[in-house]
């Protein structure tokens, strides 16, 4: 599976980008956030992947940030969302406005996207809301929990896996990738986790 290409860019339209890697070209499709980012052509660029396969089809979904191929592969396990829905709602309006109208729950961002309606957007809203919560919980736990031993910080890491959809079993595993020794900070060490666990 590719997760991630770094490469020459030979050519560009709309909605996708072909990356050559290495004298091998890779066609890329992108959401018109990320299009806006890419150089012209003879310039490099570095592409996060989500590589999408099916019996008869296989697409390379690319994203100039982690956090907006985050925000993607938590859409398109929305019921009704594809990948194509889903990179509709990417281009309609920023990571940071997409984000917010979720967790405020305001569906005309995400309606502005093509092929979505009113119940595509609420089961958006439904499904994304508690995972982009657990994830900005994090922010507000304080380093120090971790400085002193008391826990709150794995605890809120475990809680934040398993909010993204993770068992138990598998967050615990991503917790005990963490070398908490170091004392990392939250972000820090849901980021090793996620990694541990194959996300990024």
């Amino acid at each position: 599976m590719i997760a991630h290409l770094s490469g020459l860019v030979r050519r560009a339209g709309a909605d996708f980008v072909v990356l050559d890697v290495g004298g091998v070209g890779y066609m890329v499709t992108v959401a018109s956030q990320t299009r806006q980012q890419l150089p012209p052509p003879g310039g490099e660029v570095e592409l996060h992947i989500h590589t999408h396969v099916r019996e008869d089809q296989l697409a390379l979904y690319g994203f100039a940030s982690v956090e907006e191929l985050d925000l993607f592969e938590m859409l398109i396990q929305v019921d009704g969302v594809g990948p194509k829905v889903g990179l509709n709602i990417l281009s309609a309006s920023s990571l940071e406005v997409l984000k917010r109208a979720i967790m405020g729950e305001d569906a005309a961002p995400i309606r502005r996207a093509s092929g979505v309606g009113p119940r595509t957007a609420a089961k958006v809203i439904i499904e994304l809301k508690p995972r982009l919560d657990a994830v900005a919980a994090l922010d507000v736990v304080p380093r120090a929990a971790a400085l002193a031993g008391d826990g709150q910080v794995p605890k809120a890491v475990e809680s934040a896996l398993r909010n993204l959809g993770y068992s138990s079993l598998e967050a615990r595993t991503g917790i005990e990738s963490v070398d908490w020794k170091s004392t990392p900070s939250t972000q820090e060490a849901l980021a090793v986790a996620l990694k541990a666990l194959g996300r990024k």
